[in-house]
């Protein structure tokens, strides 16, 4: 064992270079590796921390439209679970976690208190039962009460200290300056008593760590109509799911129908995070195609990794023949050899592994590397991965040990001994098609970086129907909201650098929940994303308008008890779709005409070109803005988003005056102010973090390539040494040897060219098809990959091939 150490430390140290190539090859693949199985893993481990995950089911429902919905009012829930066999247990929620709704609470009544932003859901006491919530102190039957709340271990800890929990008070800061609690058509009460706290769910399940608020048994019992609930349910037996819904809409179909509800199904929990996301339902999905896609690079670039080690011994076997011949000739047999120069490459690997877990170490306190994967890096939970990324490497170190291996001690030992050693044709075919496989992937991974800069510089010019430069959205509490909106305004307008301000019930950009209605028009009925906005909104928004007129101040006037909206034209063409040309011939006849809303009549008082109030990963859906007097219609929803619009210039003194205003008017309430930009660049983080993922593959493919290049320049001149002296004494120029050398690797990388656009076309191809709206496809980029894989090779090759085609033709010769 001394003896072999002593060779390995001998091999190490003889030949630096290659082994420094091969050492920062691998480490760094392996450093990539680890994270994207990281990454991947997070994503296919989605909810599988939930107990019993395989027996829990989404109820949803399709509406007449053709499109399947999740939320449901509270009665047709009941009704469902009232008449289905075989439920365990029912979740009802609200899912107000995955909407706008993070409300203020404190622990303090003081306004002067500190107040923390916290998301907020309100759910059942089943919901703890199907959802398995470990309790750490307390119970869920504090959710029996109107005032009991669940808080998270982490929240515990930030709100109490050390200072057992149950039995304190939180106060909603969110209702300073009021008395009204009912909000969204729901009540909150104005201080919840602890009752107990559960155990932090991890980061990749649908269960968030909020505050969780009772839903009382009698909530909203009597109307049918208004749906803002979503149900899950465990199933004593998974097998009867299918039969049992049948059964209830066959039973039901005719009081299905007065809901616009054409069909009925439970959706699997396992299949929710991969799967279709439904109509009004934002909780997280992924995206299982582009998850592998990017395990599958990461494995491509650990195959450049191996390609390089393998290139490199082969490109080693004229130097080393020598030595392998002295072993030889002392006694050692060819099998003792070749597992002498497999163990050698499974050390290598093996340090190379080692020098990948710290840098991994070392990355996962970075923030950006947390920002990019869109999760912390735990290595301690994914110890896992380590030890089956440990094993990958074991087995890619003995196949990459193997082929050298055989090939160095196939030669007999007169060749070394005659100094007549030169690579066969064969290794020099077999290190072509190892490097060209490098160029095929590096040449694929460009294409795709290029695109995802081009789909991101699309989504960033893509005109979205508003004005969105120069405006702020701020966040303002209920309180504050219902009591001091138009204090806040005037407040704000005093500043010159201030020329607008409306409001909004909810994000007017978002991809979280947000209201949907069913309506009817002359008998017809379809659907719409609905929001209720001040006056001014679209105005300040620069939406322009197709027919009919903005909103006027009027219109919430408190005597005025007409509500009225405006229509996206795509909501306006779907209303027309219904009647023929006679019946309607334009999309302003339907302006002036009302709309009913759970037989309330809406005035249609203008059409506006259609807007992206969603992300271009979902096509444009009908959009309809109204206003009402406060008190009247739905204007029980306070508008808790202030649009804010910069007259121009430097927005810090701005920002500055409503951060002051904001402060006075709620003391001790967080102060949330974003640029509208950075409110877009949220909807895309996701696809932005994979993007960003996909281009730092697609450099360490390069370099990888790269390396592997000019390692093989290294070796393949010193073959070919007194060839260039004798084509130099032959007259041949500096420019000509270099192109001599040169042209070997650009045929390849014209050939891997041709072979990798099929590939980077159908990987292209398949990313942009999650936005509904994307950069076409443009073969300009394949050339400019090329372009870049050619320039860097040639550059690489002529850097190190200089000095040997510069050097004097007598020296080498002479030898």
């Amino acid at each position: 064992m001394q003896t072999t150490f002593k060779n390995l430390l001998y091999v190490l140290t003889r030949y630096k270079l290659a082994t420094a190539t091969n050492l920062l090859g691998l480490s760094f693949a392996f450093v990539l590796f680890i994270l994207i199985w990281i990454h991947v893993n997070h994503e296919y481990s989605f909810d599988t921390s939930i107990p019993d995950r395989e027996r829990i089911f989404q109820l949803e429902n399709m509406r007449n439209d053709g499109i399947w919905e999740a939320n449901f009012s509270r009665p047709q829930l009941e009704r469902f679970i009232a008449a289905s066999p075989g439920i365990e247990a029912a979740a009802v929620t609200n899912n107000l976690v995955y909407s706008s709704v993070r409300l203020g609470v404190s622990t303090s009544r003081d306004v002067d208190g500190k107040s923390y932003m916290e998301q907020v859901e309100r759910i059942t006491v089943g919901y703890t039962k199907v959802f398995g919530f470990e309790m750490v102190t307390g119970n869920t039957d504090c959710l029996t009460h109107p005032d009991g709340i669940l808080i998270s271990e982490s929240m515990a800890r930030k709100f109490f200290g050390e200072d057992n929990p149950v039995g304190k008070p939180l106060y909603f800061s969110e209702f300073g300056s009021t008395e009204a609690t009912d909000i969204y058509g729901l009540h909150f009460e104005p201080v919840y008593i602890v009752g107990g706290v559960y155990r932090d769910f991890p980061e990749n399940t649908r269960l968030k760590n909020a505050l969780y608020l009772p839903i009382m048994e009698n909530e909203m019992m009597e109307d049918w109509n208004t749906g803002p609930y979503y149900c899950y349910l465990l199933m004593s037996s998974p097998e009867t799911v299918s039969a049992m819904v049948n059964q209830y809409v066959t039973d039901s179909k005719e009081f299905l129908k007065n809901f616009a509800i054409e069909d009925i199904r439970l959706r699997p929990l396992t299949d929710l995070y991969f799967g279709q996301q439904v109509r009004a339902d934002a909780a997280p999905v992924g995206d299982k195609l582009r998850t592998n896609m990017l395990f599958f690079i990461a494995i491509l670039i650990i195959g450049i990794a191996m390609v390089n080690y393998i290139n490199l011994s082969i490109a080693l076997a004229p130097i080393r023949t020598k030595s392998i011949t002295v072993q030889k000739v002392l006694g050692s047999s060819d099998m003792t050899l070749r597992k002498y120069l497999v163990l050698e490459s499974l050390v290598i690997t093996v340090l190379a592994f080692c020098i990948a877990l710290l840098f991994v170490f070392l990355l996962s306190d970075i923030q950006w590397v947390a920002d990019m994967l869109g999760h912390q890096l735990d290595l301690f939970s994914n110890w896992k991965i380590l030890a089956k990324t440990l094993f990958i490497v074991l087995v890619c170190g003995i196949l990459a040990g193997i082929y050298p291996a055989f090939y160095i001690t196939s030669f007999p030992p007169v060749m070394a001994l005659n100094k007549s050693f030169t690579l066969s044709d064969r290794a020099k075919n077999t290190r072509k098609l190892l490097i060209g496989f490098q160029f095929v992937i590096s040449i694929t991974l460009v294409v795709g970086s290029l695109f995802i800069f081009l789909q991101n510089k699309y989504i960033g010019n893509v005109d979205l129907g508003f004005d969105k430069d120069h405006i702020m959205e701020v966040r303002l509490s209920v309180g504050a909201a219902l009591n001091k909106s138009e204090l806040f305004k005037a407040r704000l307008l005093e500043n010159p650098d201030i020329s607008g301000v409306a409001f909004s019930e909810f994000k007017f950009v978002s991809d979280e929940s947000r209201s949907f209605i069913g309506y009817n028009y002359e008998g017809q009925h379809s659907y719409m994303s609905w929001l209720g906005v001040s006056s001014h909104f679209p105005e300040l928004m620069n939406m322009k308008m197709i027919a009919g007129r903005y909103f006027r101040p009027s219109d919430e006037a408190p005597d005025n008890n007409q509500p009225v909206c405006i229509l996206s034209e795509s909501a306006a063409r779907d209303i027309v779709s219904h009647f023929t040309s006679g019946e309607i011939n334009d999309l302003s006849d339907i302006v002036g005409t009302n709309i009913l809303d759970n037989n309330a009549p809406v005035q249609i008082v203008g059409i506006f070109e259609d807007v992206h109030y969603e992300s271009l990963y979902k096509k444009m859906r009908p959009l309809g803005l109204w206003v009402s007097a406060e008190n009247h219609y739905r204007r029980t929803v306070p508008e808790r988003y202030s649009y804010v619009k910069i007259a121009g210039g430097d927005p810090r003194a701005a920002i500055e005056h409503i951060r002051k205003v904001a402060e006075e008017l709620i003391p001790g309430y967080p102060v949330d102010i974003h640029f509208f930009d950075s409110v877009l660049d949220e909807l895309y983080y996701k696809s932005q973090k994979q993007g960003a993922l996909v281009t730092v593959l697609c450099l360490l493919a390069v370099f990888l390539s790269m390396v592997g290049v000019f390692g093989l320049v290294i070796f393949e001149l010193q073959g070919r040494e007194k060839e260039i002296a004798v084509r130099k004494i032959f007259g041949s120029t500096v420019r000509q040897i270099l192109w001599m050398l040169n042209s070997s690797f650009l045929r390849i990388t014209l050939v891997c060219f041709v072979i990798s656009i099929p590939i980077a076309y159908y990987g292209v191809n398949v990313w942009l098809q999650s936005f509904a709206y994307k950069t076409p496809v443009y073969l300009w980029v394949f050339v400019v990959a090329l372009l870049i894989i050619t320039l860097l090779t040639s550059l690489t090759v002529t850097f190190q091939s200089y000095r040997a085609a510069t050097a004097n033709p007598a020296s080498k010769l002479g030898h």
